[in-house]
């Protein structure tokens, strides 16, 4: 891969012209949210369901983002820091108050989980809002937001990863960036697993939400973004293509099943990165696809479609359906638990997160507005320096 930032930005741009929305792109995040529901909601069957979904979660957002980082680079040869972080807001940030607003009048008004008698209500809030549920913290917060840790790990890793990429793009170096970011991650991970395991085993839920615990996942992702070309290549024959796919998920279906996933240094070490690798495979077919999904994938693409406030949603939605209490859920209440979720999902979409979209498209408009008026400004300049330095110079005594 040559540097970014030695093609013209023209071409640069001719390259990369917007592509459509990949349903299968969709169909992926759809089964990942899936997976995590079913490890919610019967966690002792599907005891590593949660943690194999956040994994896919975790690939998929790294290609993503960090595509969206490349196409920054190769259109205006830098990464506009603005819009990427607003971007992030705008998609982010309605849905996540809302839920956070919810559960604060909720657990205020009726205490179902004791929050409020614990007096941690607004540190939940605080923890939530500021994306610190994956750090060791001074205060106690709610079982509610449990799942908030992956968001945070992805927020985190976003507040780093653009300046790295874009020194190591300057420099042709994105091969050393990804060798020595996945060192760095999986000797986090080791040393952090190998103390709890040696010293502290009680302490498995602190060590399995670090950021270095799962983050090699978005790594990953973010080398699959940076090397699709290659890698999209290795699946062009359609019996290969096919064979990749089965195997991929036989794989992923297979570690939901994993015993205590989220607790045995034998999952993180060894199904965390398998689950990675297949995750990997299957953004990589998804994303060089060219032919639509098949119809009968229509309800999981629309389950993707609203998977962020699905995911939001079903941890707290089981704890009050169930006194508090995520272990031997009656299939009722898993069942139920599964479909206010999904309601409420559906109507995050059409709302808030609705109003996250307008409120992008208008910072888009106003966006390319000012860059419009920049040029011009910077085009009006230069003429009138260049009109400076060629007009005839008149005689002292004869000027006007």
């Amino acid at each position: 891969m040559t540097s970014l930032f030695g093609e013209r930005p023209a071409r640069a741009a001719q390259q990369t012209a917007p592509r459509p929305r990949l349903d299968g792109l969709d169909v992926l995040r759809g089964a990942a949210v899936g997976a995590v529901l079913l490890g919610h909601s019967w966690p002792g069957i599907f005891q590593g369901a949660g943690i194999v979904g956040v994994i896919a979660f975790f690939v998929l957002s790294g290609y993503l983002i960090t595509n969206v980082l490349v196409r920054d680079i190769e259109r205006h040869r830098k990464i506009r820091y603005g819009r990427f972080y607003a971007h992030r807001a705008f998609r982010l940030v309605p849905a996540l108050i809302s839920f956070l607003g919810v559960y604060a009048i909720v657990e205020l008004a009726t205490d179902v989980l004791g929050d409020r008698s614990k007096g941690i209500v607004g540190y939940t809030v605080i923890a939530g809002l500021g994306y610190l549920k994956d750090l060791p913290l001074p205060f106690d917060v709610s079982m509610a937001i449990g799942p908030l840790w992956t968001l945070a790990v992805e927020e985190q890793f976003y507040l780093i990863w653009p300046a790295l990429l874009v020194l190591a793009l300057r420099r042709n170096r994105q091969g050393r960036l990804i060798g020595f970011s996945a060192a760095v991650a999986l000797f986090f991970m080791a040393a952090s697993v190998l103390a709890m395991a040696t010293l502290a085993p009680q302490l498995h839920s602190l060590v399995y939400a670090l950021p270095t615990t799962w983050g090699l996942g978005l790594i990953v992702g973010s080398a699959l973004r940076l090397y699709r070309v290659h890698v999209f290549s290795w699946f062009t024959g359609h019996g290969f293509r096919r064979a990749a796919l089965c195997g991929s998920a036989a794989v992923l279906a297979g570690l939901i099943f994993f015993p205590k996933a989220n607790e045995t240094p034998a999952f993180i070490f060894l199904g965390g990165p398998l689950a990675m690798a297949a995750s990997a495979v299957l953004v990589a077919l998804a994303a060089s696809r060219t032919a639509a999904m098949p119809k009968w994938t229509r309800p999981v693409q629309m389950l993707g479609t609203v998977s962020y406030a699905a995911y939001l949603w079903n941890y707290v939605v089981i704890l009050w359906l169930n006194g508090g209490s995520t272990a031997d859920l009656p299939p009722l209440v898993a069942v139920s638990a599964i479909a206010l979720t999904l309601l409420i999902a559906v109507i995050s979409w059409h709302t808030v997160e609705r109003l996250g979209r307008i409120a992008r498209d208008r910072f888009d408009r106003h966006y390319v507005a000012r860059d419009q008026r920049n040029q011009q400004d910077q085009q009006k300049a230069g003429s009138a320096a260049v009109s400076g330095q060629t007009a005839p110079r008149q005689h002292p005594d004869r000027a006007e």
